[in-house]
């Protein structure tokens, strides 16, 4: 990629523009960002040692013009930019379906829809890539390779798209009030807060951890530190007497559930 154009810099789009400057994708004076104003455009730019766009003219030279604002703005910047005829547009923005995107831009340029996540900002994300219908391999191919600097990707259906963004898309979330539970745990039997915290969350980043390199399903790990009539089985059984598995899958089943409703399914 040459020419880099940002409409929204926030905390994805910057996890995103920091992590490809830091694996060398993306050179700084190769990328442009565009605010809601000139002067939040000039101050993010500075931050990230770039360009400011003022008006995002940049698109129409643009190799790739990432949308990283909210879903009520995209319309918006779609008009914006479809005046300046963008080659290819890679859109992160939630719930907003690749058939708005396509149509909302001029009939010939190629769209990516991304749902990444917050751990990107760490190198850790988990990326789910859904191409247009003119998405070309070579497009597909880039975002694979933006995507997989900031952590694991997959390319999928638009589908499993909403699916995984329910699952760990929204996931961040879930997992820090699972660690702040387990946090809350370590307090109540006597650890140290500061402790407690940072106990429960290596020990979940190590379970993951071990889940990814080994490729053992959870269940044959979990059997290797749970003894018959041992400490470990007694904690699962009180867990699963509250509904832990039960919770977890009711909320992303309602996370899943607002997103449709947001995108009009």
């Amino acid at each position: 990629m040459k020419k880099i154009l940002i409409i929204g810099c926030g905390a994805m789009g910057g996890a995103i523009l920091s992590g490809c400057l830091a694996k060398g994708l993306w050179n700084k004076e190769d990328v442009y960002v565009k605010e809601h104003s000139e002067e939040a455009s000039k101050a993010k730019a500075a931050r990230y040692g770039v360009h400011a766009s003022t008006d995002g003219s940049e698109a129409k030279e643009a190799d790739l013009v990432l949308i990283a604002v909210k879903p009520n703005v995209v319309p918006e910047v779609l008009h914006e930019i479809s005046r300046y005829q963008p080659s290819r547009v890679l859109s992160i923005a939630a719930a907003v379906t690749l058939e708005s995107l396509e149509n909302g831009l001029p009939k010939d340029t190629e769209v990516i829809r991304v749902m990444p996540n917050t751990p990107a900002s760490v190198g850790e994300g988990m990326a789910a890539i859904a191409p247009g219908a003119k998405a070309s391999l070579s497009f597909i191919r880039e975002a694979e390779a933006v995507f997989s600097a900031l952590g694991r990707e997959a390319v999928v259906t638009e589908r499993q798209l909403d699916e995984l963004g329910a699952l760990s898309g929204a996931g961040p979330g879930y997992a820090f009030v699972i660690i702040d539970a387990l946090a809350d745990a370590g307090v109540l039997i006597g650890l140290p807060r500061k402790l407690a915290i940072e106990a429960a969350a290596q020990t979940l980043y190590g379970a993951a951890k071990m889940v990814l390199e080994t490729g053992k399903h959870p269940d044959e790990l979990r059997d290797q530190v749970t003894s018959p009539g041992g400490t470990t089985i007694a904690g699962i059984y009180a867990m699963e007497q509250k509904g832990l598995r039960g919770a977890l899958m009711d909320g992303v089943k309602a996370c899943l559930d607002k997103s449709d409703q947001m995108a009009g399914k």
